[in-house]
């Protein structure tokens, strides 16, 4: 791969090699849009990814100080992947929205983003230990169901979910019953029962029984739950964990010829887009 920029290379205590990318902003945009979202979506799509990207890096950049990083180059930050990521029409989008942020406050915007929001955007605080703020409190989203992945469906049996459970340190026998017993104000598992054949039972966050089975086998915590004896069915909708914005509700809305801003402020309401100085 291909970096723009300046690599340095650091030894941890543990004695890892730690590679740092250290670059301006819009190269690193540049960078990301492609293994975020398609480039041949339409552009402003592509243009609400931009300053979404931006903006949640700009935030990153300012809770890290301390350290010698502002972001990972991985799903847990954003995919970052060099001069080799970048394309024609992408590299357009950042152009055309050069230097522009979301605040909030006065303040720039964690702007969160995911691929589907199965119908409602998740509040923030549900997700992560984060306070109160309004433009990712959740929204409801009519643009999901138009796009992929909004249904899924998954079948377990239940010695495998026993055996991540142990593996986790959960003690639990054979799984008798999995029902939801608390849900967040969108819709999505906070809290699940678990009950074995032996009347003992353990309850787990959903957040933490999404983890524990895969992240990419359950989609998101937008689901119900179907017991039959030793198998259970999972019947969801959505893709990722729901905060912000929804990119591929975007491309709907972008099909439907709304403009990015229109889409930024659907999924963030109460936000300003400015614009900042030229980093790079």
């Amino acid at each position: 791969k291909q970096y723009r920029g300046q690599i340095d290379i650091y030894v941890t205590e543990r004695g890892l090699l730690l590679v740092v990318n250290t670059l301006g902003l819009e190269e690193y945009v540049r960078g990301v849009l492609f293994h975020e979202v398609s480039h041949r979506w339409p552009m402003e799509a592509l243009k609400a990814q931009a300053v979404a990207t931006r903006s949640y890096v700009l935030y990153q950049a300012h809770e890290n100080q301390e350290q010698k990083y502002d972001v990972t180059s991985d799903i847990y930050s954003q995919v970052y992947g060099g001069k080799s990521a970048e394309r024609y029409r992408t590299n357009i989008a950042t152009k055309r929205t050069e230097g522009e942020v979301m605040i909030y406050n006065g303040k720039i915007l964690p702007a969160y983003f995911h691929a589907n929001s199965g119908g409602h955007t998740e509040d923030v605080k549900e997700m992560w230990n984060h306070p109160d703020l309004p433009p990712l409190s959740g929204v409801e989203d009519p643009y999901a169901e138009e796009a992929p992945a909004y249904y899924w469906r998954r079948n377990f049996r239940s010695g495998d979910i026993q055996r991540l459970l142990k593996d986790n340190g959960y003690r639990i026998g054979l799984i008798k019953d999995i029902t939801v017993i608390d849900r967040t104000r969108s819709g999505r598992v906070r809290t699940l029962r678990i009950e074995d054949r032996d009347g003992k039972v353990i309850t787990i966050s959903g957040k933490a029984f999404r983890h524990i089975v895969g992240p990419n086998v359950i989609s998101s915590n937008l689901y119900e739950i179907i017991m039959k004896g030793y198998f259970f069915d999972l019947i969801g909708k959505g893709w990722g964990h729901g905060v912000g914005m929804s990119q591929w509700g975007a491309q709907v809305m972008s099909r439907k010829r709304m403009k990015y801003d229109e889409i930024l402020r659907f999924y963030y309401p109460g936000v300003r887009i400015v614009k900042i100085g030229s980093t790079g």
